[in-house]
């Protein structure tokens, strides 16, 4: 029997779980115990004016281990103008990691970060990488419907995804290979938890955004395995200025362009196309000429023994872009016919997890 993801919205679904239409800084908090098939991570990346990107993850947990107790860490990969990346994770011991319920405050060991929603305070430190980052929203909050994906019928197993700065500023400091770099540019920072394997219940995924002209963009379609019948769940944000106007991804559609093969033995598409359209409204995303930016196993960091075991058994992938994107936009809003076209640059990723 063909299994579904259920994905709530509406009134009824939000009083099920607690939630306000408006997302509450409780909701970045902590939100799971992180006991043996829980994880969580908070996630924060940063494109700075000097051609530079930041990207810092505090996490409960690998997302490989989730069957572990509580195995905290910090990473940080700082990449450089020039290309150039250096990444490094510091695990910590339980009792140097501590979680707020009440709101963001995560430390892990020498490294915190605190914030409301609007404004987050960061300092992570790793071995010889650093960033002392303030990041301020200018896009508010974002929750697609209740934030959870449920894989059972019961809702109890979930993935779940709480995008707290679709875009917004960040300024501060970053220290890589010795110098102290004072830095500024903009953000994005979401937040990840559940207690399902994602290899077990997803193929794959893809993910995106954009900030072009005056708006702001993301998107992404999460694909489940043949027993849950290849459903496909789409989400999709589209903000201009601080205001957002669609936050429905039911009517979002994707289509893949050629493959490319990629030495790692896996492959990915030569581009996306990304439709969005309800009654006589509509959104297409056009994305071309993908530049990998990186590429990696995730199986990369484990012991050689684990790794070749795993290998045999899941392969999960990862793959970074950045791409060219036509934003073509034809909605009607409060102000009436809303009719625009933009080009720029997207950054997505494909996950796979099989």
């Amino acid at each position: 029997m063909t299994k579904r993801v259920i994905f709530p919205t509406g009134p009824d679904a939000l009083q099920r779980e607690r939630l306000q239409v408006t997302p509450e800084i409780w909701e970045d908090g902590l939100r799971i115990d992180p006991q043996p098939g829980n994880f969580e991570w908070w996630y924060f990346d940063a494109h700075f004016d000097d051609g530079s990107t930041a990207v810092i993850n505090f996490f409960t947990k690998s997302l490989l281990d989730r069957s572990s107790r509580l195995n905290p860490g910090v990473s940080v990969s700082i990449t450089r103008a020039d290309g150039k990346k250096l990444s490094e994770t510091a695990p910590v011991l339980p009792a140097e990691f501590s979680a707020s319920k009440e709101r963001c405050y995560v430390r892990a060991g020498k490294s915190w970060v605190r914030g409301d929603l609007c404004t987050y305070e960061l300092d992570a430190r790793v071995e010889g990488l650093a960033a002392q980052l303030t990041f301020t929203g200018i896009v508010p909050p974002w929750r697609p419907g209740v934030g959870k994906n449920y894989y059972d019928e019961a809702q109890t197993r979930f993935f779940a995804w709480f995008p707290a700065i679709p875009y917004g500023n960040v300024e501060g400091y970053i220290t890589y290979e010795g110098n102290i770099h004072n830095v500024k540019g903009y953000c994005y920072h979401d937040h990840n938890w559940g207690n399902v394997g994602l290899n077990d219940v997803l193929t794959h995924w893809y993910w995106g955004r954009a900030h072009v002209g005056e708006y702001t963009l993301i998107f992404a379609e999460m694909n489940a395995t043949a027993s849950y019948g290849k459903q496909k769940i789409p989400m999709f944000l589209l903000a201009k200025g601080s205001q957002i106007l669609i936050a429905d991804g039911a009517p979002l559609s994707l289509e893949e362009q050629d493959f490319i093969a990629d030495p790692g033995g896996r492959s990915y598409p030569d581009g996306l196309d990304l439709a969005w359209k309800e009654n006589d409204q509509k959104i297409h995303l056009s994305l071309r000429s993908p530049k990998l930016i990186e590429s990696f196993s995730l199986l990369e960091n484990l012991p050689t023994l684990q790794r070749l075991v795993g290998s045999i058994i899941v392969n999960p992938y990862y793959f970074r872009f950045n791409a060219d994107l036509d934003l073509q936009i034809d909605l009607v809003t409060g102000s009436g016919r809303l009719q625009d076209h933009e080009q720029g640059l997207v950054l997505y990723e494909l996950m796979l997890l099989r």
